[in-house]
């Protein structure tokens, strides 16, 4: 990645705008590389500094990591996405957004209520909390989709992506949810993202399967609820993060009990359409209609293979729909998704709604087997009971594990991440065992 002349300057611009304090700047370059900033750049003014940061980045050959690991660090910050568009480091603007000015006009136009640089924040901060879904399935073959945060440990994406792992054609352990992937157009990987899996018990929250009917009912409306193996949604942002490096976050669920799906209006989807790297598709004249019973709606906005589970938006980023498939004719006319308003409200039917929206983790409660030959309360007390020790004690061995390591002379880096760890595991003990006593 080579800057031209006009780079340069519009990048020292974004990271002053971004990091506006050296002690900011010399955590980015310490956390994400494990450099020294006064070794590589010193100089009179932060401007200096800045200038010279990147001169040694492009010498070096790691400009590139460094554009990637300050949005890391602060993926709100317009002027920061704006220069990574360029390079494929931030999710790329649709033709319709990417002119002079066209972004403002079509704000204008569809009477948003967010300047074009919120928007942008608002952006940002979506694309980090979307996810790549990967699944190998016991024959080998890989199948693709989308999902996304809605709380800290919960991924949502279509039932039928799950599916094959639902059905046992693949196993919850060969199912990757990947955050953060980002490739250069050139194809170059600049991060292979953070990657999750599923906890091995109760990892599938809920599902509502599809349905070929025309008018689905709340027990058809292909999507699945995923528990996540760790916090993803309290994690801050890459591998290796600053200490004032944001928190990943979700997107909440909508709180408005029905949205109107105004024909001709705008809807957007992120999505890694046929597995690549996050993109944005945009249509301003996107809703056709809404089915009767608002179960589906359906609209003009391009979507690919892979993009099914994608989050979709009105010119506010507010939540609307999930995507889910695509019209089958082999001329198609449109696209078609599940109103939030919909699943929200089976949510609610399932009991699921109130604990999603407290933007706490979502536990697991364990089946309880009954047997004929003991009580009912007796059973079910013990089963339980032997669950969460199982649990406590599988903790108890990773933080045994992580002080170990902690013994042995480490990097600053790899100590606070180790540390970080640790108080995780020791909160996730902490919460086993208060619902142990209950």
């Amino acid at each position: 990645m080579k800057l031209k002349g006009q780079q340069y300057k519009q990048l020292t611009e974004a990271l002053l705008e971004a990091f506006p304090s050296l002690q900011r700047l010399t955590e980015l370059v310490k956390f994400r590389f494990d450099k020294n900033l006064n070794a590589i750049a010193m100089g009179d003014d932060l401007k200096t500094i800045v200038f010279r940061l990147i001169q040694t980045a492009e010498a070096e050959g790691w400009v590139d990591d460094l554009v990637a690991g300050a949005r890391e660090s602060n993926p709100r910050n317009p002027a920061l996405f704006v220069f990574a568009q360029e390079f494929n480091l931030a999710t790329p603007m649709p033709p319709q957004l990417s002119g002079i000015g066209a972004l403002e006009r079509i704000i204008r136009k569809t009477n948003g209520f967010l300047d074009v640089n919120t928007w942008r924040e608002k952006l940002g901060q979506i694309e980090v909390q979307v996810c790549r879904i990967e699944i190998t399935k016991k024959n080998n073959t890989k199948e693709f989709g989308t999902g996304f945060l809605i709380a800290p440990n919960v991924v949502i994406t279509n039932y039928h992506v799950i599916e094959a792992v639902d059905l046992k054609e693949a196993t919850h352990s060969n199912v990757i949810l990947r955050f953060d992937y980002k490739q250069l157009a050139d194809g170059k990987i600049i991060n292979k993202g953070r990657e999750h899996r599923l906890v091995e018990d109760g990892w599938l929250i809920d599902k509502s399967p599809y349905s070929k009917n025309q008018l689905p009912t709340l027990d058809e409306l292909d999507y699945a609820l995923l528990r996540v193996d760790g916090v993803p949604g309290e994690e801050s942002i890459g591998n290796n993060p600053d200490p004032q490096a944001p928190k990943r976050g979700w997107i909440e669920l909508p709180t408005e009990p029905y949205y109107q799906f105004l024909p001709n209006t705008p809807l957007l989807i992120v999505q890694h359409p046929n597995a690549q790297p996050l993109k944005l598709a945009f249509d301003t004249e996107a809703i056709i209609s809404i089915n009767e019973n608002d179960t589906t709606v359906k609209y003009k906005t391009n979507t690919e293979p892979g993009s099914s589970g994608s989050p979709c938006f009105d010119i506010n980023w507010n939540l609307v729909a999930l995507h889910h498939s695509g019209d089958r004719n082999w001329n198609p006319t449109y696209n078609a998704g599940t109103p939030f308003s919909a699943i929200c409200s089976r949510l609610e039917k399932q009991g699921l709604l109130a604990d999603l929206r407290t933007g706490k983790s979502i536990s697991f409660e364990p089946p309880i087997r009954q047997s004929a030959a003991t009580s009912p309360q007796k059973t079910a007390s013990n089963t339980r009971s032997e669950f969460y020790r199982k649990r406590i004690t599988a903790k108890q061995e990773e933080l045994k594990a992580i002080e170990s390591q902690l013994q042995v002379t480490l990097s600053i880096v790899d100590e606070l991440k180790l540390n970080k760890q640790a108080e995780r595991l020791l909160q996730e003990i902490e919460e086993l065992e208060a619902q142990l006593k209950q």
